[in-house]
């Protein structure tokens, strides 16, 4: 075996036997007397850069030269480095140095690109903004309801490259019609500009017809839509706004009603409508909102079957629309109810609400509970709208219980009866005295034998009135005639600290005097302007012509859609001739019917110093054998029929038939019967 000396630092030796280099190895690290073996550091040799003269000209300072010195030996430093690691730790370095220069290469790129668009946008060159294409908008600020609003709209285009299939788009506020066609609504509308060039300005105008409420705020809007050549984006410029305030609105409503209305009693409310536009508005519509507890009786004019709207139809400037609603109001005392009315145009004829909304109206009214309440009666007829005829009398019911949870005691009621169609001569109360100083009927305990001294709570009772309108004849000269029933009661009750207080209660009734028409027919043969021919008497088949006179009276008020009607028997025949030629006389062949379309007479027609309505038309009889010795009948079933404006009621008339045997001075009795 091979032996190794080592001595130690004293001299002395120890010898060991060889082994091998992993032997070794370990008795180098363990050993107390052997230390591995150093290895002495390579030197690095400096690389001194070279700096050329001329960067020192273009202003580098020396600083920076250092710097880049520093770098540069830093980076030859790495290198040795490098070249002196191990196989593994330089392939380490290799694969983490990689990623790091990929990244401060991208960055580099990024930040190169940056640059370079900033430039490339901030220059300008043949680029497109938005912001550079200007949208002006000129208009009143304040317009009337239904007036035409005009807009002024201008467009530049401030950019350097033309606009392509330019399109203006306006979007209007709801309300918003065509001034050529109200009934024609605008919502957007689109115009074509086509290619606006670099620095190019287009200009123009539109008109619409705008409709609002009273104060409200209506906007449009208007922006550009365009494209670029070699592009098929669409870009629009940002919305421009041109707000306008409603001064005025195009419809105007009012509610003729009281402000307090008594609980279960009829109410009865009048709407008007008033067109405020300049432009005739079509297909007007209203729209109703009644309050809880409130029922409707009926409504002039009524609405259609499952609609819940009033067709007013077309509006010219200043029409006026009146619909009269008649109900029911219930409630508690101190209660308020407020009834709204929409009125506006609908976008369709089927539409069965208000499309465009061009006013709103509404109505508070207060619930009061009566502590005595009283209602009329007519002839027994309970309608509040009851019409009465001239000289004809009424038996008036007034009604009354008493609605509070105590007694009352003292009541005393009384009814103020005045109005033009009144007449004071004709008046008899039941039970009670009418005191003609001041057209006034009292009752109380004296009048009634104490039956008003103490009524029970939940008691009732009635008191009644017999009275006759005006003849027709006082009525003259007097349009609408009304008759007045202003109803008060007052009594004690106690009340909750068991003091006596006084309580009052007011109820106010109308009856309206409808107008007295009359209708009369006559013969005419010697009298007849139109001039008569033939035998007198009538002779059997030979014709004899015969003119025939209508003539109508109105007293009061105003009639509309006034007709006459009237039948030919089979042996007459129309002649055709009628006086005035301009009064419209039909005759209908198949039923036989004449009719004389009269239309709307006024009041005081035919009466005082006033003539009547009339007509003169010609006919002719050929009687038959079967007649010989008989008065034939020359026209039959005449009637006049009319509505009353002012009551809203149908007024109907008839006259009798008009025979042969006439009435005039050269006509004797014989004349009217037929001969062989």
């Amino acid at each position: 075996m091979e032996q190794e000396d080592f001595s130690n630092n004293g001299g002395q030796k120890h010898t060991f036997p060889k082994k091998g280099k992993i032997s070794q190895l370990k008795q180098q690290m363990y050993s107390r007397f052997k230390q591995p073996l150093k290895h002495p550091r390579r030197t690095l040799n400096p690389i001194q850069p070279s700096v050329k003269s001329d960067w020192e000209r273009k202003g580098i300072s020396m600083s920076t030269l250092q710097r880049a010195q520093d770098k540069e030996t830093l980076t030859s430093e790495s290198a040795s480095m490098v070249e002196t690691m191990p196989q593994a730790a330089r392939q380490t370095y290799k694969r983490h140095s990689f990623p790091m220069k990929f990244l401060l290469f991208s960055f580099g790129v990024f930040v190169l690109v940056g640059g370079v668009s900033a430039v490339y946008l901030l220059s300008g060159s043949n680029t497109v903004s938005a912001r550079k294409i200007e949208v002006s908008v000129n208009g009143p600020r304040t317009l009337e309801g239904g007036d035409i609003l005009p807009l002024q709209i201008t467009v530049t285009n401030k950019n350097n490259t033309t606009l392509e299939l330019a399109d203006l788009i306006i979007k209007y506020p709801s309300g918003t019609h065509s001034p050529a066609d109200l009934t024609q609504t605008l919502e957007t509308q689109r115009i074509k500009l086509g290619s606006i060039e670099p620095g190019g300005v287009r200009n123009g105008e539109v008109k619409v017809a705008l409709f609002g409420q009273n104060g409200e705020v209506k906007e449009s809007s208007v922006e550009l839509e365009y494209r670029l050549a070699n592009s098929s984006g669409l870009f629009s410029t940002q919305p421009v706004k041109h707000s306008v305030v409603i001064s005025s609105s195009a419809l105007d409503m009012s509610l003729e009603a009281n402000g307090q209305a008594i609980a279960g009693q009829p109410l009865t409310m009048t709407l008007k409508v008033t067109s405020n536009s300049k432009e005739t508005m079509g297909d007007v519509v209203l729209h109703p909102t009644y309050p809880f507890g409130f029922k409707v009786v009926k409504t002039i004019p009524e609405m259609k079957k499952d609609s819940e709207l009033w067709e007013l139809g077309n509006l010219n400037p200043g029409d006026t629309k009146t619909i009269k609603i008649t109900g029911t109001l219930d409630g508690q005392e101190g209660d308020v109810r407020t009834f709204r009315f929409v009125g506006g145009t609908r976008k369709v004829p089927q539409s069965h609400k208000v499309d465009v909304v061009l006013s709103q109206f509404e109505k508070q009214i207060a619930v009061s509970r009566p502590f005595l309440n009283m209602s009329l009666s007519y002839d027994g007829k309970t309608d509040k709208d009851y019409v009465a005829q001239a000289g004809v009398p009424i038996q008036v019911s007034l009604n009354w219980k008493n609605n509070l949870s105590v007694p009352l005691t003292d009541v005393t009621i009384a009814a103020t009866i005045k109005g033009s169609g009144f007449d004071p001569f004709t008046i008899a109360p039941d039970r009670g005295f009418y005191r003609s100083a001041d057209s006034l009927v009292i009752w109380d305990k004296t009048t009634t034998d104490g039956a008003l001294e103490r009524i029970e709570p939940g008691e009732e009772g009635s008191f009644s009135i017999r009275l006759t309108p005006k003849i027709a004849s006082k009525l003259i000269h007097i349009e609408n005639p009304t008759i007045v029933f202003e109803l008060h009661a007052a009594g004690q009750r106690l009340s909750e600290s068991n003091v006596p207080e006084i309580i009052k209660s007011v109820v106010t009734n109308e009856i309206k005097v409808a107008t007295d028409a009359s209708f009369t027919s006559r013969g005419l043969y010697f009298d007849n302007p139109l001039g008569s021919t033939g035998p007198l008497p009538p002779q059997v088949n030979h014709e004899t012509t015969y003119g025939i006179l209508w003539e109508i009276s109105n007293t009061t008020n105003t009639v509309k859609d006034a007709v006459v009607t009237a039948v030919l028997p089979p042996y007459m025949r129309f002649e055709g001739n009628v006086n005035p030629t301009d009064e419209r006389v039909v005759f209908n062949e198949n039923d036989r019917t004449i009719t004389w379309y009269v239309g709307t007479m006024l009041g005081d027609t035919g009466v005082a110093d006033t003539p009547p309505k009339r007509v003169l038309f010609s006919v002719g009889l050929i009687p038959s054998t079967t007649q010989e010795g008989r008065i034939p009948i020359l026209i039959k079933n005449q009637k006049f029929t009319a509505t009353d404006t002012f009551t809203n009621k149908e007024i109907t008339t008839k006259a009798h038939d008009t025979s042969a045997m006439l009435q005039e001075s050269r006509f004797v009795d014989y004349y009217g019967k037929v001969v062989r």
